[in-house]
């Protein structure tokens, strides 16, 4: 399978919306609703597609503010720990002088210090709080034409 124009539309609308139907799909890339399902069998075993999920909304789950922690840490022991915090939605493993990004969510910054207080056992933490976000979380975007450089599936 090739990643033309159509493969790149239907991985485009079910990042939007994973519940959309191989019906509703076929209509917005103009194919049948068995090419649709064909298409996406072949990414998934591919492994271009590992999963649908659904998205919270954590500002109505009584998480509004987002923080972004970076530490200097090193060893098994930091992400390990890490794996154990709820409130960490990511962490990246990072060069330059911090050794690990981190993305968290909570609900106050009393919830927050909490959180730091359990990374500062492992190193130094220098935390931001998101006062507004320019671009959210959005999954990948190709740009025209991609397509046709892009390697078969």
């Amino acid at each position: 399978m090739k990643f033309d124009d159509i493969t790149w539309m239907l991985l485009s609308a079910l990042q939007r919306d994973a519940r959309l139907s191989y019906k509703q799909l076929a209509e917005e890339v103009g194919l049948t609703p068995p090419a649709v399902a064909d298409r996406l069998r072949k990414l998934e075993r591919a492994g271009v597609i590992e999963r649908y999920e659904v998205r919270l909304n954590p500002d109505r789950l009584g998480l509004p503010i987002i923080a972004v922690i970076r530490i200097s840490a090193h060893g098994q022991e930091i992400d390990d720990a890490i794996q154990e915090i709820p409130e960490i939605l990511e962490c990246h493993r990072v060069t330059g002088k911090e050794s690990h990004v981190i993305r968290a969510r909570v609900a106050s910054t009393a919830h927050l210090e909490q959180v730091l207080v359990k990374l500062a056992p492992y190193g130094p933490t220098e935390t931001n709080i998101v006062t507004s976000s320019v671009v959210p979380r959005r999954g990948v975007r190709l740009p025209p034409g991609y397509g046709a450089t892009a390697p078969a599936v």
